[in-house]
């Protein structure tokens, strides 16, 4: 007896039709209980990770924000920012990978933040040198693990 080719067929097609009417109910229902995901409310890096110690990320920014060392390219605009552990396991502080004295990229020393010119900082953006200026700071907080930081208004860090 020949199998009903047309039958399986119809079967399937209701299948992925049943399927894609889910997601596409499904995932807007999902969304809705999420926070939403924003240069305001960018979930950073697991705080685990920062957790074993200072690192410098790569992000990119769904708007400009003219923060000091922001890059625009192809419609979109990257940033650099270094996240560490504070003293004490009091927080997480995230600060712009550039220098406002020398105009050029900031990386990890051994113990501090180091530019091009040698001028340093602190993990928390407090220059070691107070003749210079300190770092562009983020407020940040830890939801679910996550380091969730906010790049629309860049602070200097305070004593």
């Amino acid at each position: 007896m020949p199998v009903p080719v047309g039958r399986y067929a119809v079967v399937i097609l209701a299948g992925i039709a049943a399927l894609l009417v889910v997601t596409l109910l499904v995932r807007p229902f999902i969304f809705s209980f999420s926070s939403a995901r924003d240069d305001a409310n960018y979930p950073l890096v697991a705080a685990s990770e920062i957790d074993n110690g200072p690192q410098s990320i790569e992000i990119v920014l769904s708007d400009s924000h003219d923060l000091l060392g922001e890059q625009a390219a192809d419609g979109r605009v990257g940033l650099t920012v270094i996240a560490a552990p504070l003293p004490g396991r009091d927080g997480y502080s995230v600060v712009t990978a550039w220098s406002p004295a020398n105009d050029c990229p900031v990386t990890l020393g051994a113990d501090r933040l180091v530019d091009c010119a040698g001028t340093t900082w602190t993990y928390a953006g407090f220059p070691i040198d107070p003749a210079d200026p300190p770092l562009q700071t983020f407020a940040n907080d830890m939801r679910q693990g996550a380091i969730v930081v906010d790049f629309t208004a860049p602070t200097t860090p305070s004593s």
